[in-house]
């Protein structure tokens, strides 16, 4: 008898390892394995400039006279030492504000002048009336020479109409700026960012 219940538990057993441990059973020796995960996010935001009409980025204004080789023409002293008649004070011309301006009003005639002894190219400047100014025109020339003698560019000065002019000044030691009114009015003439480009 005792040999038929070792028998009988020999063969249980090996029934029980070939077809594995049923899943009700847990083995002692079996390991709980807990895995955690931990996810870090980083974001990042760059600004950038808002776009402008061209799709380029918008930037800020700059001042006309950026290069070191520009020279606002107020920066250079007078012949006179100052501006006589002359005030260089902010304009609006056709509703363009100019921060940088010479005006006067001239009567029937005023001038200025600068020794700019040959050293620049050009003068770019925008000639025109103030805009709470009479509108009776004024003509601005723009001369070179000791005396004046040479005229270098003539422009009529108008309400609403601010004209940009350019003026060679190759070769020229002496800037001479005049203003005239025939018939004597009290229009109110303005050149706005005047400056000097160097050779």
């Amino acid at each position: 008898m005792a040999a038929l219940v070792t028998a009988f538990t020999g063969v249980a057993g090996l029934l029980l390892g070939f077809y594995g441990v049923p899943t009700f059973v847990t083995p002692p020796t079996a390991r709980t394995v807990t895995a955690t995960a931990t996810v870090t996010a980083t974001a990042t935001v760059t600004a950038a400039p808002a776009p402008g009409p061209s799709g380029t980025p918008r930037v800020g204004p700059s001042p006309r006279a950026t290069g070191t080789k520009d020279v606002p023409l107020t920066d250079v002293a007078p012949l006179s030492g100052s501006y006589i008649n002359w005030v260089v004070e902010p304009v609006v011309m056709g509703g363009q504000r100019f921060d940088n301006a010479i005006t006067t009003t001239p009567g029937y005639y005023e001038q200025f002048g600068h020794s700019i002894n040959e050293h620049y190219r050009s003068l770019t400047v925008t000639v025109g009336l103030d805009d709470d100014s009479a509108a009776y025109p004024i003509t601005v020339t723009f001369k070179g020479g000791t005396e004046g003698e040479k005229t270098l560019k003539s422009v009529t000065a108008q309400i609403n109409r601010p004209v940009e002019v350019n003026v060679d000044l190759t070769g020229v030691a002496i800037l001479t700026v005049e203003a005239r009114q025939d018939d004597g009015d009290d229009s109110k003439v303005a050149l706005g960012n005047p400056v000097l480009h160097r050779l």
